[in-house]
């Protein structure tokens, strides 16, 4: 054990002898290239700002084609239309004003076994494919064309027509 010993102390003495006999060498150091900005000031000059915007195409809102349901009856003829999903509308003067690729459901809310022939006054479909038999039954068009349009009652002519306002 002493061994050890004696040998760990001459081993650090003689590495701390011979540690300053070392010679570093010279360190050779690399040119590091630099840049010089040169800014050239006039006085009259301005420095002038120009904003560039590029256009972006702004989306077009995709618009979901809505369903209005119009009652029709014998005695107040096209009395009340109402959205299919139940979101208030505004309906005066038995006008409706919708847009390009809604629909309009007509049904018989007339008496039972009350028979209402629904006429489009543009012949947008044929006559009899109008006819309202029985009550509850419906029949429905959707507008693809922008214009005005008239709807009416064959059966009950004093009532008033139904005037329906397409939109693009």
């Amino acid at each position: 054990m002493k061994n050890i010993e004696m040998l760990t102390i001459i081993v650090i003495l003689v590495t701390s002898v011979f540690a300053g006999c070392v010679e570093t060498p010279e360190k050779t150091s690399t040119p590091v290239p630099t840049t010089v900005a040169t800014i050239a000031v006039t006085a009259t000059a301005t420095p002038a700002v120009t904003q560039i915007t590029t256009p972006t195409s702004v989306p077009t809102p995709i618009r979901i084609p809505r369903v209005f349901k119009s009652l029709v009856d014998q005695d107040y003829g096209f009395k009340r239309v109402i959205e299919a999903n139940y979101t208030p509308i505004v309906y005066e003067n038995l006008t409706l004003n919708i847009y390009s690729g809604d629909t309009v459901i007509w049904i018989n809310d007339a008496d039972p076994d009350e028979r209402l022939s629904i006429i489009s006054e543009q012949k947008l479909w044929n006559d009899t494919s109008g006819i309202l038999r029985w009550n509850y039954q419906e029949i429905n068009y959707t507008f693809t064309q922008p214009g005005t349009y008239g709807v009416y009652v064959l059966e009950y002519p004093r009532l008033k027509h139904q005037k329906i306002v397409v939109s693009p």
